[in-house]
């Protein structure tokens, strides 16, 4: 007998992991032929059920979720019900044997006569082979005479025929009312799971309790992308002993959102990021009531809320969902007003941190920097006025900001310049989240008399480059060969255009403190972004160098050129 394998069709091989869960084998290699002859009769059994079948309940399961993975399939078609609920029974029976029958004969490869399987790619006897239109076979195009090669449709090995048989037991539905998916992983310890937990077991409780079956779809979530990442939490929390490895080394996964509905049928890929799965792991075994915050209060939607409080928390929870999946930054939305005008942090801080180093992929030493400054803010005499102006500020205001920090000895140049490096826009507005969540975040800890979660510990010196480097000599440079520095600087910081900021440069590039090289580096041409980006790296130096000298009412302006293509980036957030 020859061996059973996972085929990469997704269809296919989920529906072998169904397979596989009603046998209870932990490989694909170790079915054999009694195997498959439970797993018949366990199909069987639900398949031909009341509660399949729809008999004195509201609706039939066979005519309505089943019909969009196999339409007119043999519980269906009207001629098979003339003789009732008996005569379909024994049509799916005769149906199912027939497939067991030529999945058996393909294994055991006793034939003189071969053929390769366009699926799996293994040799298996001819006679076991056969034609699969779309009742069978999900989202196979063309009428009975018009497939490749005008063939009756796509001929499968009678192994793969089979295994299409089980596909329900892995499909689950999106919410109540929602659509249908599957998650295609080649790790049977996951889809098995799945299978066993959402597919056998549930339908089985539908069963015992004689209500009409459906895939299951109590996510308490909102869309596709809640369901999907809320099953990635449930599964790791209910079996994490056998799950932890496969998540911390990462599976490839792919959850496909489909429908074989004759009138539209579509088929959606969503993958899985690897970094999302081994952050889950890592979450949980820093601590499993971060693990439950960070699901309950990103991802869940409680039962009972009013209709414009649970369209609100929809929209919330599918938008979390989708940033998870896509690995962006999720802190934006989730610091939320408290009933005592404070904030508040949903998901709590050691899970929007490990997001940030495992996902959206920060860099440990850049968040401890974050995380210091926050607290630092949070405890000044005048954290109100610094918290209060982060919140208020769009994308192009953040660096002035962070400039005013630096002459508040919050942060040094170039701890500014790791912050908002240059030819990244958006990352001014990740950093101005990150502060106001560790700061607040920092505040309720102190008021509710809890501890603050441990600070990461900076283990790497803060990158630097060329640019920067040039940049802080720069600075000295000026400082030590400018006649009027304080009225040059002032001139440099409240200039509203780069003509204005090139004007300021000439001035020192005439009294010798800058070359024509350095002006030329300074005030690229046809780059206005760029030009005022080195302005604020130049300021930050000079402020630190000569920040006795500043005048206290100084203020930093950043102009239109500079704040044009940054508030794009905000609105796309």
């Amino acid at each position: 007998m020859s061996r059973v394998r996972w085929t990469g069709q997704p269809f296919v091989d989920a529906g072998l992991a169904a397979l596989a869960a009603a046998a209870r084998v932990n490989r694909l290699e170790d079915l054999n032929e009694a195997h498959l002859r439970d797993a018949c009769r366990e199909l069987e059994r639900i398949m031909t059920s009341d509660q399949a079948l729809g008999l004195n309940l509201d609706r039939a399961f066979a005519k309505s979720s089943l019909s969009q993975i196999f339409p007119n399939s043999e519980l269906v078609n009207p001629s098979n019900w003339k003789n009732g609920p008996d005569g379909v029974r024994q049509k799916y029976r005769d149906a199912l044997q027939q497939d067991l029958k030529r999945a058996l004969a393909a294994l055991r490869d006793q034939s003189a006569s071969l053929q390769r399987c366009v699926v799996c790619g293994e040799l298996r006897p001819t006679e076991t082979f056969s034609s699969l239109r779309r009742d069978k076979l999900p989202l196979t195009s063309g009428a009975v005479n018009f497939y490749p090669g005008l063939a009756c449709g796509v001929e499968l090995c009678g192994l793969c025929t089979l295994a299409l048989r089980f596909l329900p037991l892995s499909v689950l539905r999106a919410g109540e009312g929602g659509r249908i998916w599957f998650l295609h992983c080649q790790e049977l310890i996951v889809s098995g799971k799945i299978a066993e937990q959402y597919g056998w077991q549930h339908f089985n409780k539908q069963i015992s309790a004689g209500q009409a079956l459906d895939f299951y779809g109590e996510w308490r979530s909102a869309g596709v992308e809640g369901a999907i990442v809320r099953l990635l939490f449930q599964l790791l929390w209910q079996f994490s002993r056998q799950l932890r490895v496969i998540y911390e080394h990462g599976i490839p996964a792919v959850a496909y959102v489909f429908s074989n509905d004759l009138r539209r049928g579509y088929v959606d890929a969503v993958p899985i990021p690897a970094a999302l799965l081994e952050f889950l792991q890592l979450l949980l075994l820093e601590s499993m009531q971060a693990f439950q915050e960070f699901e309950k209060e990103l991802l869940e939607v409680s039962p009972g809320l009013e209709k414009r409080q649970a369209d609100d928390r929809r929209r919330f929870v599918q938008n979390n969902a989708r940033c998870m999946l896509r690995g962006e930054p999720l802190l934006r939305r989730c610091l939320v007003s408290t009933s005592d005008g404070g904030k508040r942090l949903l998901g709590g801080w050691i899970g929007h941190r490990l997001y940030l180093l495992e996902v959206y992929g920060m860099t440990s030493a850049t968040l401890a920097l974050l995380e210091r400054v926050g607290i630092a803010l949070a405890q000044h005499e005048d954290a109100k006025k610094w918290l209060g102006r982060l919140e208020r500020a769009r994308l192009n205001e953040v660096r002035p900001i962070l400039l005013d920090m630096v002459r508040a000895q919050f942060l040094s140049a170039r701890e500014f310049a790791v912050l908002v490096p240059p030819n990244e826009p958006r990352v001014a507005g990740l950093v101005r989240d990150v502060l106001l969540a560790v700061a607040y975040e920092w505040q309720r800890c102190q008021t509710n008399g809890v501890a603050f979660p441990p600070l990461l510990q900076i283990s790497q010196r803060l990158g630097s480059d060329s640019v920067i480097e040039r940049l802080e000599r720069l600075a000295e440079q000026l400082r030590q060969s400018l006649p009027n520095r304080k009225a040059w600087l002032v001139d440099l910081s409240t200039a509203r255009t780069v003509q204005q900021i090139r004007g300021v440069y000439l001035r020192a590039v005439r009294q010798g403190a800058l070359s024509a090289s350095d002006f030329l580096f300074l005030v690229p041409f046809e780059d206005a972004i760029r030009a005022w980006q080195l302005r604020d790296y130049l300021l930050a130096f000079l402020f630190e160098q000569v920040r006795d000298e500043l005048p206290s009412e100084l203020e930093v302006f950043e102009g239109e050129e500079a704040s044009a293509a940054e508030e794009d980036a905000e609105e796309s957030v």
